[in-house]
């Protein structure tokens, strides 16, 4: 009794057509028998007489029955022909339609999320360099929950996720932004209130509040600033997260409250910035993908994306990028 290996192997070995390809003769079994010439139907597949000829006789060899009946002025189909033709161009069809399909999958855009801080001249720029390298990309700005969620929901097929300084591929380090020039480093200590003014150069930080961004409304910035502004002193509402990204820097440029961010995003802003040393504060980046190729393909542009988030490549990055399940 055959083993099952050994039944499909019989089975696949019976409808393999040596040294042909069985869709190429198909192709010309139905060029053949609408134009009612080898000869035409050769000059339509874009083959020799000889090579249509050998396609059909191998075509008949394999079915064990002729295809076309040969008369003085071409040929014309047998009633197996007949038979055996509509079957022929279905698969004819469906090879054509899976070629389609192909194209269209190698064409079809990688979508990227990114923060809503980047530049559209750093997008351009990472655009450009990846349409250079042969691969097509569309670009989608976003906060850092709706990145997370379109990923999750293969909306998207990348997306840079905002992570600890720790585990990020790329750091981002963050300080603060005022409309007057800083007298230096902020500390978070500094803008405990105070009975008495403090003297010192610059604007007065005492009972200033800290805005902080969309793109910081993450815990691993948002949690560990409350915690250090509670250590240093401060109260509650001085640590704000406003609805929207222009509300926070309305409340800069109206009330002069101090604005969490990065040094690109204040110059954007037209803000003086300083570093924040007290704690120190960085967004972490990652990028995450649906496959494991665009995490290949997006990983060749660690620089560009470095330049649209305004931050570096982590020192210790490696295994940044993952694949999503």
């Amino acid at each position: 009794m055959q083993s099952k290996t050994d039944q499909s192997f019989s089975i696949s070995k019976t409808y393999i057509i040596p040294g042909m390809d069985l869709i190429e003769a198909c192709r010309t079994f139905t060029a053949v028998s609408e134009l009612g010439s080898m000869t035409l139907g050769a000059a339509a597949s874009g083959i020799p007489q000889p090579v249509a000829s050998r396609r059909i006789a191998g075509l008949e060899e394999q079915f064990g029955a002729r295809l076309f009946d040969r008369t003085g002025r071409g040929v014309s189909l047998t009633p197996f022909g007949q038979d055996m033709l509509a079957s022929a161009k279905r698969l004819v069809d469906l090879a054509d339609a899976m070629m389609l399909d192909a194209d269209r999958a190698r064409l079809r855009p990688v979508s990227l999320a990114v923060p809503t801080s980047c530049t559209t001249r750093d997008l351009a720029v990472l655009t450009a360099s990846v349409i250079s390298a042969g691969v097509h990309i569309d670009i989608h700005s976003a906060p850092p929950h709706r990145r997370t969620e379109d990923l999750s929901s293969r909306r998207i097929r990348a997306a840079l996720h905002t992570v600890p300084e720790s585990e990020g591929t790329w750091r981002v380090d963050l300080g603060c932004a005022h409309r007057a020039p800083l007298p230096g480093p902020v500390r978070l200590s500094a803008l405990r209130r105070s009975r008495s003014p403090v003297s010192g150069r610059g604007p007065q930080l005492s009972g200033m509040r800290l805005r902080l961004l969309i793109e910081d409304d993450v815990p691993h910035v948002r949690d560990r600033i409350r915690r250090a502004a509670e250590v240093a002193g401060l109260l509650p509402s001085q640590v704000v997260t406003d609805s929207s990204d222009p509300a926070a820097v309305a409340a800069v440029l109206g009330d002069g409250d101090l604005l969490l961010c990065s040094s690109v995003e204040a110059e954007n802003l037209g803000l003086h910035w300083s570093p924040l040393i007290e704690p120190t504060i960085a967004r972490g980046y990652s990028l995450a993908a649906t496959s494991g190729d665009d995490v290949s393909v997006l990983g060749r542009f660690s620089d560009e994306i470095a330049d649209c988030l305004g931050g570096v490549r982590a020192v210790a990055s490696e295994g940044g990028e993952r694949e999503i399940g």
